[in-house]
């Protein structure tokens, strides 16, 4: 056995060992462009070795080239789960990794039949399973290309009309040109096109960001107070200390409560430690604290229903009136797969934590982080002040560009984002996550504000400018102001139209090589 295992980690074959180490390498690069600043620019080339690599492989070979290629670009850019739960981490890994291969494949038999098809489609291939990430229960939408591009304002400027995926596709077109260039077998002056082409692709989406973002910045005209409370989280859960965090977020309201001109004070993802349902004193506690302040509240909590005589946990915000009383609701849609919830809990028992600690003991061990068991919501909520809407987003949900699109048709002034990214110390996880609802501001031109509770906290306006900010792990309040949004852009009104057609391309091309595969095996068998 640990032959096996020791000839599986260094082969026998060398040029499998070369193979494998350059791929690991590419991976990290790839992941690396996700990281904070500087690294984007990296992603425009990134995919171009580990193309040449599996479209020269055949069968077997090019998955398994294709597994450890999107396996450990994964693992590199998800590590940091890991903070959370470890098995939750692992499954991600080993899930999400899937979506790339099958992409990856599906280029392989097409390049393999004619090579202009392959390089045509592939564009369409990765987008398309990049928007598949974000359907069902089971969605992921993290580590969309695009997301590599948002340290680049004028870059990033196009996503107002293509989303994303848009971006995204343009990267994964200029990985594909840039291969081109490479080929010795293409005569020289279409290898020059390419290289032209692809430096048109990168200097127009430059000049247009140049062209779209204002010279002279608009000001904001709604005021709000976000407060960070860098509660640590093993004082947030500690038995007995739920009083400690709401003193904490009193007395960062009353550092800023003499303004009246605030119209809305936020609190982080589950700021109030307790079912604020049915905890009845820590509803008091919490009720105490907006009457003082005599201003609106988005209060971070718990909540749990019984539904058919069973508890229904959720991850909920509340807003509460100057009075101190709760008038709107909202719980989390978007859950994180296998780190909040078990998709479809309903209909997979066998990975709920009760069950499966019957055989898996360890579960139970103290310092085991499990997933949570929490349900989804319904549908997004927008809430209402007296002359302003919003509506807002828990954590993950700004991964997920059609629903937050869904939020301004309903009639959403600006967003506003709450998230708890403490679990995640300061690893690439807290600026990939605050980097992704900055992407839903520029594509929806919604000024928004964003909370996490030792941050990244800011108030962005709709081109990705940030305006304000506050330190990370600061106790601090930060005032700012947003700008209600005007008018919709090309992308709000019409939507990931790019994403769902390379969606549906998708989907066709599998079915069509399902077919012929059955096709092949009929026939075999005559």
């Amino acid at each position: 056995m640990l032959k096996q295992i020791g000839r599986f980690i260094l082969p026998v074959d060398v040029e499998l060992r070369k193979r494998r180490l350059e791929l690991l390498v590419w991976s990290f690069l790839l992941s690396l462009a996700f990281y904070p600043q500087y690294f984007g620019f990296i992603a425009w080339f990134a995919l171009v070795r580990p193309l040449m690599i599996i479209a020269s492989l055949k069968g077997r070979k090019a998955f398994n080239a294709a597994y450890f290629f999107s396996f450990f670009f994964n693992l590199f850019s998800l590590y940091w789960i890991a903070k959370v739960t470890f098995p939750g981490m692992i499954t991600a890994v080993v899930i999400v990794a899937f979506y790339y291969t099958v992409v990856f494949v599906i280029f392989n038999r097409i390049y393999r039949f004619k090579p202009i098809y392959g390089l045509v489609l592939f564009p369409f291939l990765w987008v398309g399973m990049e928007y598949f990430r974000s359907l069902s229960q089971f969605a992921f939408p993290w580590s969309d290309l695009g997301y590599t591009q948002s340290y680049y304002l004028y870059i990033i400027q196009i996503v107002s009309i293509t989303s994303v995926h848009g971006l995204s596709f343009l990267i994964v077109v200029v990985n594909v040109l840039l291969w081109q260039v490479f080929r010795k077998k293409l005569l020289p002056e279409r290898r020059l096109t390419s290289f032209l082409l692809s430096l048109v692709i990168i200097f127009g989406l430059w000049a247009y960001g140049w062209i779209e973002v204002p010279k002279y910045p608009l000001p904001g005209k709604v005021e709000i107070a976000l407060m960070q409370g860098s509660v640590p989280i093993e004082v947030k859960w500690a038995k007995g200390n739920l009083y400690h965090s709401l003193h904490l977020y009193d007395s960062l309201t009353q550092s800023v409560a003499n303004d009246s001109s605030i119209k809305l004070y936020v609190w982080p993802e589950t700021a109030a430690p307790c079912y604020l349902t049915n905890n009845y004193s820590c509803r008091w506690e919490v009720s105490n604290i907006v009457r003082k302040s005599k201003g609106y509240h988005l209060v971070g909590a718990q909540a749990v229903d019984m539904i058919n005589n069973k508890p229904h946990y959720y991850n909920s915000c509340f807003q509460f009136n100057p009075q101190g009383k709760i008038e709107q609701r909202y719980d989390k849609v978007k859950l994180v797969p296998f780190s909040e919830h078990v998709p479809y809990q309903n209909y997979l028992p066998f990975l709920d934590r009760k069950y499966l600690s019957k055989y898996l003991t360890f579960i139970n061990k103290p310092g085991v982080q499990w997933w949570s068991d929490f349900y989804p919501g319904d549908s997004m909520v927008v809430f209402h002040l007296p002359e302003y809407n919003y509506s807002v987003l828990i954590c993950f949900e700004s991964a997920f560009p059609e629903y937050v699109r869904q939020a301004i048709r309903k009639g959403a002034d600006f967003l506003v984002g709450i998230t708890n990214d403490t679990w995640f110390g300061r690893s690439v996880g807290i600026s990939m996550h605050a980097r992704i609802f900055l992407m839903r501001a520029v594509e929806n031109r919604c000024w928004s504000a964003r909370l996490g509770n030792s941050g990244i906290t800011y108030i962005v306006d709709g081109y990705g400018r940030i305006r304000e900010r506050l330190k990370i792990y600061d106790v601090a309040v930060l005032k700012g102001k947003l700008r209600p949004i005007e008018n919709f852009s090309i992308f709000t009104q019409y939507g990931d139209v790019i994403g769902f057609y390379s969606f549906l391309i998708t989907i066709s091309l599998v079915g069509i090589l399902i077919l012929i595969w059955l096709l092949q095996k009929l026939f075999l068998k005559k």
